[in-house]
């Protein structure tokens, strides 16, 4: 949970440690509900506005913890959720456009910050390693009276700011001709991403890389043939066009859906906003298919050959969106078990979403910090996803149940003597339900959070919470940063 320097001031590395630990114990991003002393509030807000912090070095921290962590467990094998996320607070724009200020970022919308991160998990057990990638942007900010009436308008083929000179020929093309490489596009953030992540992690570590349909684009279905050692799986969104024999094309949609179902299984699907986790029947269907590229832009690749696995609920309740799900895959699928492994790994993507929502309103509420500084905002937003996956992934080693994971990779050596002494609390003779996992792992640790939270550990309580976690995490930082600042008096935690 501590940091390493990366801002070469001991003042800044200081205080950035100390917003880490007060975000990650409070659960909470707002400063003023985080740090509880006046003086701690003073030197929060000076750091968030200091021009010398910035993303990208919080971003380079946050990177290097988790290739220490591939590293040092030695994996071979790992996979890569990666989303966008939009930042929306109402609060602060409503004071912004009552004051007549340039307006965060959407010049349509006025609406939010937007950031897209990669979350690095072991391919065996789900349990995720840290952070590949992260990047924050907001999109130019503009005055209210530079807002035109085409900026609201839902033909947006039409609006002039969706044409722009063709660096090359100099001129005029709609912008969505060009391809997106070439490009200064959002939508490229789901490319960066993916070719950081395979510069920065080992050569020989496995990369297989999972998307959502927001990642269904020409030139990522492309990236396996141009990276080594890479993978992905991506849910399809597009409705593209597939050779089917020698000249003959089709629908993607209306070929899968007409092929054999190989088998049918029973799917746990996931809670969401507005409907409860459920289980279904579903068709699977599987194959081979060979993808063309788009009329525009125009990309290099004429085609590329994927394979597919179909998801299709049958007897759904009427009440429920029912599930169809097109994944598209590098990796080949010859039988059940390949396409059972294919949707284990799109189901694990949801945990990036389940972070998400632990950063905004019910968790770390992101959408409740109030400065109105772009580079503050962004700043307060990096120390909160920090803090918030320190939570997480301690909530993830205690739900994966996983004994091979070692605690290090989410606390350090001083830490982990803290957990020892606790545990050895909770797992007196008396007691009946004991810690069940062996000492160092991230499982071991992570129960002796949840019961330092408050959970006692018996069958019939239900699993604990991330409140539940943030307490204990809470408890166990009070606990070292007091024999932090109390290490020249000799206090120690006792092995006895």
């Amino acid at each position: 949970m501590a940091t390493q320097s990366i801002f070469r001031d001991k003042r800044l590395d200081k205080e950035y440690n100390r917003l880490v630990v007060d975000f990650s114990s409070s659960g909470s991003s707002v400063i003023n509900r985080a740090c509880e002393e006046p003086s701690h509030k003073k030197a929060a807000y000076r750091f968030i506005n200091n021009e010398n912090v910035t993303v990208e070095r919080i971003a380079q921290d946050i990177v290097n913890q988790c290739v220490n962590n591939v590293q040092s467990m030695a994996v071979t094998d790992v996979l890569i959720a990666q989303d966008t996320m939009e930042t929306v607070r109402e609060n602060v724009l409503n004071r912004l456009k009552k004051s007549g200020k340039p307006v965060l970022e959407c010049a349509r919308t006025n609406k939010g910050m937007r950031s897209h991160s990669a979350i690095v998990m072991n391919e065996a057990d789900g349990v995720p390693f840290g952070f590949g990638y992260l990047k924050i942007w907001g999109r130019t900010p503009k005055p209210l009276s530079e807002i035109k009436e085409e900026d609201f308008s839902p033909d947006r083929k039409r609006q002039s700011s969706y044409y722009i000179e063709d660096p090359e020929t100099g001129k005029t093309r709609y912008k969505y001709s060009i391809p997106i490489t070439e490009r200064d596009s959002e939508s490229a953030r789901w490319i960066d991403s993916a070719k950081y992540v395979r510069e920065k992690l080992p050569a020989d570590v496995h990369i297989t890389m999972v998307q959502d349909r927001e990642g269904d684009m020409y030139p990522l279905l492309t990236l396996p043939g141009e990276l080594s050692n890479f993978d992905i799986v991506v849910r399809a969104s597009k409705k593209r066009k597939i050779r089917v024999g020698d000249n003959s094309r089709m629908d993607i949609f209306d070929y899968t859906g007409s092929t054999p179902v190989r088998e049918i299984v029973e799917i746990t699907v996931r809670k969401g906003p507005g409907k409860k986790a459920r289980k279904i029947r579903a068709q699977v269907r599987y194959g081979e298919i060979e993808i063309l590229r788009p009329h525009s832009p125009v990309y290099p690749q004429k085609s590329v050959k994927m394979y597919f696995v179909r998801v299709s609920e049958i007897d759904a309740n009427p009440k429920d969106k029912t599930v169809d799900w097109l994944l598209l895959t590098s990796l080949a699928v010859a039988d059940n078990d390949d396409a059972a492994k294919i949707i284990s790994y799109y189901k694990r993507r949801w945990f990036i979403e389940d972070f998400h929502r632990l950063l905004k309103k019910k968790g770390f509420g992101i959408e409740d910090i109030q400065v109105e500084s772009p580079h503050a905002f962004e700043i307060n937003l990096a120390v909160s996803i920090k803090s918030a996956y320190e939570v997480a992934l301690v909530k993830k080693g205690f739900d994966g149940n996983d004994d091979t994971d070692p605690a290090s990779i989410a606390f350090t050596p001083l830490e982990i003597e803290i957990v020892d002494t606790l545990n050895r609390r909770f797992n007196t003779a008396r007691k009946i339900y004991k810690n069940p996992h062996p000492k160092g792992s991230l499982a071991w640790a992570s129960w002796v959070v949840a019961c330092e939270g408050g959970w006692s550990a018996m069958p019939s309580q239900p699993k604990p919470g991330i409140i539940t976690f943030k307490r204990g995490i809470d408890r166990l930082e009070t606990i070292y940063q007091y024999l932090l600042e109390n290490s020249n008096m000799g206090i120690f935690v006792g092995k006895g």
